[in-house]
């Protein structure tokens, strides 16, 4: 058997799971394991396959890696013409992304047109703020700090999960309400958690790591990815943070100058920033008045926060102060005749005879150990 023969009879295969056998090239290093763990991550999406790649340059690290390692596995399918031109290659598949981004585009433009209705946009953000505010003050009640608080939280409770009634009797299916732009609330959900990941984790997460704030960092860090059904579709942060008035209006910029938005976010710091999806309770808290909650306090929005937010979000508890020891003197002779005070320093000099005599304040004498 010649060399070639021999070198093909002994090539290492592997059979994927949808049934394509793999080669592995002459020269190739990589396991099986290797290329069964790189085909499977093929089948990932973005999101799921990069969420913990915070790193700078990270995605392309693993890029090149993967690519590496199935350039050394060929699997029979048909090889590129050696006279084809990659470049024309490139520009006819990106030619055929851009119509079919167009086509979604015109699909979309003609959804909108057919079912975009402001009032149930505002409708079904309505019923999520009352969803937010609901489980906000479900939160109070798991540890009221008092009892007319615990009052005013059930009633709050109530009045939201009446009012959430009646917008769903109103809305129908909120899922079904798209936006100006002809996207359905499931669609940016899906958007929301990618923004998530690339301009929000990942940039914390470096901008933590740097500023060596370790426990943060590992908390965030251990953040698992959350279910695409579980994110906002009105900003990048889960739904479920709303419920501690907790948001990620990553994308907006600053109100106009001079408008209406802009006075609203100069008298009531917080409006701009919040989504408005979240629960307003906090917007309550800070104007005050009957709408905030008796004796709720920051320290009892930490305790309130799952562990995750807590460490995240909340700002450190101030440190406990050191008490101050002030040194005393070893005695103390107070002012008096003459007579007196010699007899109060002699017996003060038979018990601390090494000590040195200093004026204190009212005329007193203060006996201290000799520097």
């Amino acid at each position: 058997m010649t060399d070639g023969r021999r070198a093909e009879s002994d090539a290492m295969q592997v059979l994927a799971p949808n049934g394509v056998t793999w080669t592995r090239i002459v020269d190739g290093r990589s396991s099986p394991a290797d290329l069964l763990r790189e085909l499977a991550q093929l089948t990932m999406g973005h999101v799921e396959r990069e969420w913990d790649w915070w790193q700078e340059g990270r995605a392309q690290q693993e890029y090149d890696r993967r690519w590496a390692i199935l350039g050394e596995w060929d699997n029979g399918a048909p090889q590129r013409e050696a006279h084809q031109d990659p470049e024309a290659s490139a520009e006819e598949f990106l030619a055929e992304c851009d119509r079919r981004d167009e086509a979604k585009k015109q699909q979309r433009a003609a959804r909108a047109a057919e079912l975009y209705s402001k009032e149930r946009e505002n409708l079904r953000l309505e019923l999520m703020r009352t969803e937010a505010d609901a489980a906000f003050f479900a939160h109070i009640l798991a540890a009221p700090a008092s009892r007319e608080q615990q009052n005013a939280a059930e009633r709050r409770v109530a009045e939201r999960q009446t009012a959430t009634r009646d917008l769903r009797s109103k809305i129908g299916d909120p899922e079904d309400v798209v936006d100006h732009a002809g996207y359905y609330p499931a669609e940016r959900r899906s958007s929301s958690l990618g923004s998530h990941m690339t301009f929000w984790r990942h940039p914390t997460l470096r901008e933590l790591h740097t500023a060596r704030q370790r426990k943060r960092f590992t908390t965030l860090l251990a953040m698992r990815l959350p279910a695409p059904a579980s994110m906002c579709s009105e900003c990048q942060a889960p739904s479920q943070w709303h419920e501690y008035a907790l948001s990620l209006c990553l994308f907006r910029p600053d109100p106009p100058a001079g408008s209406t938005a802009e006075t609203i976010a100069r008298l009531m710091p917080g409006w701009w920033q919040r989504c408005s999806a979240c629960t307003a309770y906090q917007l309550e808290h800070r104007w005050g008045g009957s709408m905030a909650l008796p004796d709720f306090t920051g320290e009892q929005w930490r305790a309130m926060l799952p562990p995750m937010l807590r460490e995240i979000f909340a700002p450190d508890p101030p440190k406990a102060k050191k008490a101050v020891t002030r040194p005393k003197p070893l005695a103390v002779v107070p002012a008096g005749k003459i007579d007196d005070v010699v007899v109060s320093l002699t017996e003060a000099k038979a018990r601390f005879p090494d000590a040195e005599v200093r004026s204190g304040p009212l005329g007193i004498w203060e006996l201290w150990p000799s520097t």
